[in-house]
């Protein structure tokens, strides 16, 4: 009888194996605002078209903040997780998406991603870019410049603020 059990035991693990893609089915979404469709999950891949605000998706995958993604023209591609609705709560209905896409509450609104943009080992072999600082720093506001707009406005001070170097 152990050779039955064996064989038992192996078919539920090849049913269990066949049957996990199932799991990670296809999850249908739409684009909540007009987005770049891209051939990889970083900002700076190829923008292979935009889609328009209401897209319907089909979610294929996450990678970190990017969904991979296919349209209903059939393209494929990656679209940041952030301008993603999915139809129906992530997890429910007849096809199951095992993404955890940081939704929660009945509304289904975007909590948070968790995702930083940073892997700790990009952290650690991370170099000074003095050249990227120089660019970032064409955009700083001199302090009489940020006042007199603050006057505009009206702005308040905030006390526990204080004033840059």
């Amino acid at each position: 009888m152990p050779v039955k059990r064996e064989i038992r035991s192996v078919l539920f693990f090849l049913m269990l194996a066949l049957g996990m893609p199932a799991l990670a089915a296809v999850q249908a979404a739409t684009v909540t605002r007009p987005a770049e469709l891209r051939s990889t999950p970083f900002g700076d891949g190829k923008t292979l078209k935009t889609l328009a605000t209401g897209a319907r998706l089909d979610v294929l995958k996450r990678v970190g903040g990017w969904y991979r993604v296919k349209t209903a023209e059939g393209a494929e591609g990656w679209v940041r997780m952030w301008l993603v609705r999915f139809a129906s709560a992530p997890g429910t209905g007849t096809r199951v998406a095992v993404l955890g896409s940081g939704r929660s509450g009945s509304t289904y609104t975007t909590a948070t991603t968790g995702v930083r943009g940073l892997s700790e080992e990009e952290l650690q072999n991370a170099k000074p870019n003095p050249a990227a600082v120089a660019a970032l720093e064409q955009f700083a506001v001199a302090p009489d410049d940020a006042r007199r707009f603050a006057r505009q406005a009206p702005l308040k001070a905030d006390p526990s603020l204080k004033e840059a170097p």
